[in-house]
């Protein structure tokens, strides 16, 4: 019997080992699938948060852009004005110069004042300063203003300007103030 008994314990010991072993396999098993779920859980939630962070710049990116753009639409519209403004305020200077030379008798000193004045044109007129023609065109009164009108008609022509008007970057400037009368050539026909 004690040998039974021995035999007993140790079939006993050989399948309390056994079924030790057989637990601990399944525990380590059970542990590696929630390991293995919580890196799948995990690798998830790191792609979302990935995602949401790119998604993010791309937005900072594109509102960046978009400032970058308002900001230097912005400069140009500032810097446009600022050149306006200048330009209206040598609109007088330029007239007085005209008057002056139309005044003038022609000798080297007034010669020399033109060639000056006609450069100081020049570079107006490369950054964008037009004269308007006015004498001998059709009356438009977004580009003149009539100061007199001789005759009665509805077909008017600019017959005199009295004071040049200018075109700034195709903008008007200032208005030609100008004299008009009917089209004679057209009440002719």
């Amino acid at each position: 019997m004690l040998k039974e008994n021995k035999e007993h314990e140790l079939c006993s010991e050989e399948t309390v080992e056994e079924i030790e072993q057989e637990d601990l396999e399944q525990a380590v098993d059970q542990d590696e699938q929630k390991s293995e779920d919580q890196i799948e859980l995990l690798t998830k939630q790191w792609e979302q948060e990935r995602d949401g962070l790119v998604n993010q710049l791309l937005r900072l990116k594109a509102d960046f852009d978009n400032y970058k753009r308002r900001s230097e639409a912005s400069i140009e519209a500032i810097r446009a004005t600022a050149n306006q403004n200048l330009m209206a305020e040598l609109l007088p200077v330029i007239d007085n110069f005209e008057r002056a030379l139309n005044a003038a008798d022609d000798s080297p000193y007034v010669s020399g004042v033109k060639m000056i004045f006609n450069q100081l044109l020049d570079c107006l007129c490369r950054q964008g300063l037009q004269p308007i023609n006015a004498v001998g065109q059709p009356f438009d009164p977004n580009i003149h203003e009539a100061v007199s009108m001789q005759g009665q008609g509805s077909d008017l022509i600019v017959t005199a300007e009295l004071q040049k008007g200018y075109l700034f970057k195709d903008k008007l400037l200032r208005a030609s103030m100008v004299q008009v009368a009917p089209n004679k050539q057209n009440e002719e026909e």
